[in-house]
């Protein structure tokens, strides 16, 4: 399963929103929903030359709402579920993570064309393979 995945189901077992109606990895598609969240890969960061198991993918949670309060619970929601994960896993069987730490505090990121508020947080992850 993808990080990105695991990160979305996560946020789903966390009542932050319901998978493919307003909760998404890869790809927001166009949604009639007052609030959306989307996990995307951002690439990551360089690899160790000495520790070449360890990875450190990073990802990207963005946030569509209609109120830049509901977004800013939402951003606030995220970074408390992520930031400062130490050794655990975030769905069963899922990858085992050494850390995920917020690489910013994440914000407001500005309107889209229809008015909704944006906001990003970017992640970095730890993984031993």
């Amino acid at each position: 399963m993808k990080l990105i995945e695991e990160v979305a189901r996560h946020f789903h077992d966390n009542s932050l929103g319901t998978l493919s109606t307003d909760l998404f990895y890869g790809h927001l598609p166009d949604v009639e929903a007052d609030t959306s969240i989307l996990v995307r890969d951002t690439g990551g960061m360089e690899p160790d030359k000495d520790l070449l198991d360890i990875k450190y993918p990073t990802f990207q949670v963005f946030i569509r709402a209609k109120t830049y309060g509901a977004g800013k619970d939402i951003l606030d929601s995220v970074r408390s579920l992520l930031h400062g994960v130490i050794s655990e896993t975030l769905i069963p069987d899922g990858i085992h993570y050494r850390r995920i730490h917020a690489l910013a505090e994440g914000g407001h990121i500005g309107k889209n064309e229809a008015g909704y508020h944006e906001f990003s947080i970017n992640f970095e992850a730890e993984i031993v393979e």
